[in-house]
């Protein structure tokens, strides 16, 4: 009987590179698994954004008014805290009351996601502050029913240097309004308040137009 020399394939010897391929699978696999996932995308489109919070005048004088001015953004609703008025969510909007001590005040703004979001101001009561009442502007010009401006007023026309007051106009209809010295974009509101920072005794004009109608009023703010 004739010897086979042809070679012997063992089972080893076919298995070793097929476990190796499999372990390969195998790991690949598991650190795919590990790898880090990204973040789920948020969205906030249903967030409150609270844009402006903040005290007309720096002090007001004991049994004095206090004004507050605010601005919301996708809110559903909002609040103060403690609630010394009641409050809509509006982007501009300024709020007279009567504070009975020196406090801390805080807007709470919900957003339609269920989140509150929270802003504080101080509101100082101080004997000797400059009077905060609402101050009437100089008569518009042309002033009746033809007249565009129905209201300029200032918070306090009288402050001291570093700080600041609030000037508020009220427009009997739409129209292009600007202030001077510029103060920034009043955009397209019937009614707005706009902070300011006079560094010197500075008198602010506002001035509207609409077609052919024209029509400016003017309000001293006297730093000393």
């Amino acid at each position: 009987m004739a010897n086979d020399n042809s070679p012997t394939i063992t089972a080893s010897t076919t298995r070793l590179p097929l476990l190796a391929v499999v372990a390969g699978i195998l790991l690949l696999v598991s650190c795919a698994s590990d790898a880090p996932k990204p973040a789920p995308e948020v969205d906030a489109q249903g967030s409150a954004k609270i844009l402006t919070f903040y005290p007309g005048q720096p002090a007001v004088a004991p049994g004095d008014q206090a004004q507050v001015c605010y601005g919301v953004e996708n809110a559903v609703s909002v609040r103060l805290e403690p609630p010394v008025e009641q409050i809509r969510p509006l982007t501009t909007k300024c709020i007279w009351f009567k504070p009975s001590g020196s406090m801390k005040l805080t807007l709470v703004a919900a957003g339609a996601d269920g989140k509150d979001v929270r802003a504080s101001i101080d509101i100082t009561v101080k004997a000797g502050a400059p009077p905060a009442t609402r101050v009437p502007a100089e008569a518009p010009s042309g002033a009746g029913e033809g007249s565009l401006i129905e209201t300029f007023i200032a918070t306090a026309t009288s402050i001291p240097p570093g700080g600041v007051s609030t000037v508020c106009y009220v427009l009997r209809e739409p129209a292009a309004v600007a202030l001077e010295p510029p103060s920034g974009d009043l955009g397209n509101d019937l009614r707005k308040c706009v902070l300011l920072r006079p560094v010197t005794t500075t008198t602010y004009t506002l001035t509207a137009r609409a077609g052919e109608k024209r029509d400016s009023a003017t309000v001293t703010i006297r730093v000393e």
